[in-house]
């Protein structure tokens, strides 16, 4: 439709041109617009219908699609479902508990086990058939009621949970042994009659062959007989026993009601919407929202054969009623199986909103096109009067009256744009006015300017200097001379900018760039720098015809920066407003205090600032605009401060009012902490100088006097502490030896008067000790008679021990034969207990072999029936061997207890045979001793006998001798005494040594001998003390 109003317009152009030239603009106008308005509105309306059309098949696609995939996914989510649920189920220990179970009882109820099962639960039911499921307990007592009373009400629940129409259980054979619903194929043979080749068995015959774990699933059935009824599907997955061994067949019946559910939702399907699944046979699976009117859906529509080819899309055909739709397909898997699935809706309700705004769109269009005839009459009429007063105000600006009202010139039309553009005109002509005489003004001020300025021309020639330029370039000529020796500051106008530069090719390709300009940059002349501001100079007809180059000379502010600079890198800075409020701080002493510079900023200056050393209260000078040195403590925020030292500063302004107050200081926290506990160090030394010094007078002054027990029992400092430790140490040394020498002068001095006494008596002794040395020979001889006659008894003892060591060595060995016999007996029983276990496995081996064999005979038949007797007979005879090796074994483990009770016992009487044995040995072995202990007394009473005799005449020479030692004795005394007196002059830890009393006492000889053996111990000790203790350091 578009491109037929495209042509019209263009066959109308050429003639319709030529017309209009001959008509007046007032008719003109309105005419032009009313027919511009049409072929807009009509273009307009095709295009917004085309528009919404698409939008709408669009918004319909992506919407069914979203409905589709919806469906299907949760379709799949069920069959997923389903199948976990089948898996869980067998699975289940007790799954293949109960079907081992109600096998055994269905062949325990006789001959016409179906016959019975089907007349208890399903003739006798007193349940509808939809509700057979209610009875659990039919009343008949045998194995198979009380089975099915045990299971049933977990199997119920099980298919109220998983929504389940059914739930069979089917033996090996193919008999349904259980199902929940109690309908005609329970009790039933799949292999025979009625049931062979029914949907339940070809399902459970496909388990059977299965060897995976997925499940066996069949297709959607249907009653064909009532068309109308829901489908359903079966589910079966085999029974195992651990060993592998096929039990039978769980199968679940589901309902295919959500699969019709699902997919008549009229959820996103609009009033005309259908969801629909079908086969691989082109069959429907599930119901139709609503029945075509045609009777049969038309199921050979494109979506259907595409989607169960494998594809996925969308297609606007005749639907299932033979309407137009827009219909979406996807093809997806249940339970293992293709199928197809589709939705549609009609396309008279899908575009139904583009038609109705098709038909709004032309009674708009007709009423907008009245409208703007009126509107187009009256925009003629208003186009000639602005026109007009244009005319008026172009006259007036031709004389120059810049100032002149132009009208109209918020208008949108042309007469608008004329208007605005009259009034450009105006306002460029002020304002060349007024730059005319802006350029004389500015002139004057470029020549009068404080600032150093001059112009360049294009070639970069100087062609003016200000009086500044000629000023500055004076006071710096030396700087400038080291560039260019030749340079005249007077002169400068015609010479190059080059002179300037070491660089000139790099300066001119920067400034010529005009993306360059303005440009500001730093030059080095000598030692001074000078920043430079270079504008271009442009006319609108000729481009840029030279610069402006403004010199400032920043030599002494790069000095004052650099400087402030470093101060800022290496001090502490605060800054503080006239009225004593913190405004700066530099990084350092944020990092020296640990804060960040906003917990700081606006503090008062007594909160973060103080005198220290006699600076306290300072603040007040400053006012007065002194400065002061000296020491300061800055606290931060949480208590943390550390000690600055360095100068506060006021800074005036040049009206010499306080602008601001400076600290710089550097941080002396650590170097003042060092020099105190240096100081404190000091100190320290010098109090334990002091107390090492005064300890050590005293102690050798009391050491001087003789008083060996001064000690210094307070202790020293630490680095003096070994000092007096080696003191202690060395008068500790010399008090023992000191001790050592009193105790042994006493103990001499006593000693000497004991050998005194003991030499007076020993003489006298001596003639009694020759007397009795008569009587004891006389006793001698008589007692080696007696040793004889004992030791003739011993040797005959010692026979009798020697034949005892016999018997008992042999009742030993016997002993030990016993406990190896024992052993023996022992070991046999073990044997014998294996080969009853090897019995009792092969009993149980027969018993499965029976039973197996019994399964086979039961499916073989009445063929079978005579090895089934057999079979049970074995079983019998199986299980009568596995009882009588079981009580062999029991037998057989009380007698190896009793074994091992009587080697224990024979063990102990021969571990108490080996005790008697080594007693036996130990009393021989004593006998043999005395024997020749006896023997040897005979001879040694002989020999003393002999020794009694020299004896006598040793005694005789002894008397002589004590003459001489009493002699000596009380000399030995007199030196002791002196000794005393000599060493009582020390005071040691056992007391001052005392002088000795001058007269004798008796002595006794065994306490003589305690003291002269405690005297040389210590003497002993003494040197070994005194050799460790290095004498000639101390």
């Amino acid at each position: 439709m578009v491109n037929g109003v495209r042509k019209a317009v263009r066959a109308l152009g050429g003639e319709g041109m030529k017309v209009l030239k001959g008509i007046k603009l007032g008719i003109r106008l309105p005419l032009m617009l009313v027919a511009i308005s049409v072929v807009a509105l009509a273009i307009m309306g095709v295009s917004s219908y085309e528009v919404a059309r698409k939008i709408l098949t669009s918004e319909g696609t992506d919407r069914l699609q979203q409905s589709l995939d919806t469906r299907v996914g949760t379709l799949e989510a069920w069959a997923a479902g389903l199948t976990s649920d089948l898996y869980a189920t067998a699975s289940n220990a007790g799954t293949a508990r109960s079907l081992r179970e109600f096998s055994a009882a269905w062949d325990r109820l006789g001959e016409t086990p179906q016959d019975d099962l089907r007349k208890a639960f399903i003739e006798a039911n007193p349940n509808p058939p939809a509700e057979r499921y209610k009875l659990d307990y039919p009343g008949e007592v045998n194995d198979y009621t009380i089975l099915h009373r045990r299971y049933h009400p977990g199997f119920v629940a099980l298919a109220e949970q998983k929504h389940l129409v059914d739930i069979y259980l089917v033996s090996v054979t193919g008999n349904v042994i259980y199902s929940l619903g109690k309908q005609d194929d329970f009790a039933t043979n799949l292999r025979e009659g009625p049931a062979r080749g029914g949907p339940l068995a070809q399902i459970v015959e496909a388990a059977q062959q299965a060897t995976g774990e997925a499940p066996v699933a069949s297709g959607f059935l249907r009653d064909p007989g009532h068309p109308g009824t829901p489908g359903v599907v079966f589910l079966a997955r085999p029974l195992r026993s651990s060993e592998g061994l096929l039990l039978g067949v769980l199968v679940f019946e589901a309902s295919a009601d959500p699969l019709s559910a699902v997919m008549a939702d009229p959820r996103a399907l609009g009033e005309s919407g259908q969801g629909y699944v079908v086969g691989a046979g082109q069959t429907l699976e599930s119901t139709l929202r609503r029945t075509p009117a045609a009777g049969a859906p038309d199921l050979q529509a494109s979506a259907v054969r595409r989607a169960l080819a494998g594809e996925s899309g969308h297609v606007i055909e005749a639907g299932v009623d033979g309407a137009e739709v827009m219909a979406v397909f996807a093809p997806f898997t249940l339970f293992g199986k293709a199928y197809a699935a589709v939705v549609e809706q009609s396309t008279q309700e899908l575009f139904e909103p583009a038609r109705a705004l098709a038909a709004r769109l032309t009674l708009n269009g007709a009423l907008l096109l009245v409208l703007l005839g009126g509107l187009s009459a009256w925009m003629a009429r208003s186009v000639s009067k602005p026109l007009g007063r244009l005319t008026g105000t172009i006259g007036k600006i031709s004389e120059g009256v810049y100032d002149a009202e132009v009208r109209d010139g918020e208008r949108g039309d042309e007469i608008g744009d004329i208007a605005r553009a009259l009034t450009a005109l105006r306002d460029d002509l002020a304002e060349a006015e007024v730059a005319r005489r802006v350029a004389a003004a500015q002139g004057t001020a470029f020549r009068a300017s404080s600032a150093a300025m001059m112009m360049v021309d294009a070639e970069f020639n100087i062609r003016y200097v200000n009086e500044a330029v000629v000023k500055m370039i004076g006071s710096r000529i030396e700087d400038f001379c080291q560039v260019t020796p030749e340079i005249d500051a007077e002169a400068l106008v015609g010479k190059s900018m080059d002179m300037f530069h070491r660089n000139p090719t790099h300066a001119r390709a920067i400034l010529r760039d005009s993306a360059n300009l303005p440009y500001r940059a730093e030059i080095v002349v000598g030692e001074g720098r000078f920043g430079l501001d270079i504008t271009e100079i442009t006319q609108p007809e000729k481009g840029r015809i030279g610069y402006v180059v403004e010199w400032r000379d920043v030599t002494e502010l790069r000095m004052n920066r650099a400087l402030l600079a470093a101060i800022d890198d290496y001090q502490l800075i605060f800054e503080f407003a006239p009225s004593g409020e913190l405004t700066r701080v530099n990084r350092n002493l944020v990092t020296a205090l640990g804060v960040e510079a906003e917990a700081l900023l606006g503090l008062p200056h007594e909160a973060v600032l103080e005198g220290v050393d006699g600076l306290e209260g300072f603040w007040p000078r400053l006012e007065k605009h002194e400065p002061i040195v000296g020491r300061f403590r800055l606290t931060a925020p949480g208590g943390r401060s550390l000690l600055a030292e360095g100068s506060v500063t006021p800074v005036p302004d040049r009206n010499d009012r306080l602008l601001k107050i400076v600290l710089i200081a550097n941080d002396v926290t650590e170097a003042q902490a060092e020099l105190q506990l240096e100081h404190e160090r000091n100190e320290a030394m010098q109090a334990g100088q002091k107390q090492v010094v005064e300890g050590l007078r005293v102690a050798l002054q009391r050491l001087a006097t003789g008083d060996l027990c001064s000690l210094l029992d307070a202790e020293f400092p630490p680095e003096y502490e070994q000092l007096r430790q080696d003191f202690n140490r060395a008068v500790t040394t010399l008090s023992q030896a000191v001790q050592v020498v009193i105790d042994n002068a006493a103990e001499i001095d006593g000693e000497a008067r004991e050998i005194s006494n003991a030499a007076e008596d020993l003489s006298s002794r001596t003639e009694r000790q020759a007397a009795t040395l008569e009587e004891t020979a006389a006793a001698l001889d008589q007692l080696t008679s007696s040793v004889s006659s004992a030791a003739a008894g011993v040797g005959e003892a010692n026979m009798v021990v020697v034949q005892a060591r016999e018997s008992a060595e042999s009742s030993g060995q016997i002993v030990q034969q016993a406990v190896a016999a024992m052993g023996e007996i022992e070991e046999s029983s073990r044997k014998i207990s294996r080969i009853i276990g090897v019995i009792d496995d092969i009993a149980f081996q027969t018993n499965l072999l029976a039973l197996n064999a019994g399964v086979e005979a039961a499916r073989a038949g009445e063929a079978g029936r005579g090895f089934a007797v057999v079979a049970s007979e074995v079983r019998a005879l199986a299980q009568r061997s596995s009882e009588a090796a079981r009580e062999i074994d029991t037998l057989i483990t009380a007698s190896s207890n009793h074994v091992r009770r009587g080697v224990d016992l024979v063990g102990e009487t021969g571990s108490a045979l080996q005790r008697i044995l080594g007693s036996v040995n130990d009393i021989a072995a004593r006998v043999s001793e005395i024997a020749a202990s006896a023997q040897e007394q005979s001879a040694g009473l002989a020999e003393i006998n002999t020794a009694m005799n020299q004896l006598d005449q040793v005694t005789q020479h002894n008397a002589a001798m004590f003459e001489q030692t009493t002699a000596a004795s009380h000399a030995l005394t007199r030196g002791a005494q002196a000794l005393t007196v000599t060493t009582a002059q020390f005071r040691t830890a056992g007391g001052t040594a005392k002088p000795a009393p001058a007269a004798a006492q008796p002595i006794d000889l065994a306490r003589h001998k305690a003291s002269v053996a405690r005297a040389a111990a210590a003497t002993a000790q003494a040197a070994v003390a005194i050799e460790e203790e290095d004498w000639e350091d101390f």
